[in-house]
């Protein structure tokens, strides 16, 4: 797995701003420590595994934006979906399936007829 410690730590900072956390507050709720927090946003420092799970799951964030940052999975809306897409039961999943699908479809329609 490649992490990029210049995507972590953009990803790692703005998750922590977007819930208004202190960097002290974070280090303890990610149970690291302090400096080790600073240096990683600062990017000083790759994330251990456990830590780049950890920081993942407590922000509910896509692990793509730090291991392919040249995707253009780093907006908001992208972000967005994904963090609701997790909230989805099977059913629910299955209707949006279905309703992406049939957008895709109307647009390869609309785009093949322009």
């Amino acid at each position: 797995m490649a992490l990029y410690p210049k995507q972590f730590g953009i990803v790692l900072k703005n998750a922590r701003m977007n819930l208004n956390l202190t960097q002290a507050e974070l280090a303890e709720k990610l149970d690291i420590s302090l400096p080790y927090l600073k240096d990683l946003e600062r990017f000083r420092n790759s994330p251990s595994y456990e830590v780049f799970e950890r920081t993942i799951r407590y922000f509910n964030i896509s692990a793509d934006t730090v291991i392919y940052p040249d995707q253009s999975q780093t907006d908001g809306t992208y972000q967005k979906v994904l963090r609701l897409l997790n909230c989805c039961n099977e059913r629910q999943m299955s209707v949006i399936l279905a309703a992406v699908e049939a957008l895709l479809d109307t647009g390869e329609k609309i785009s093949g007829s322009e």
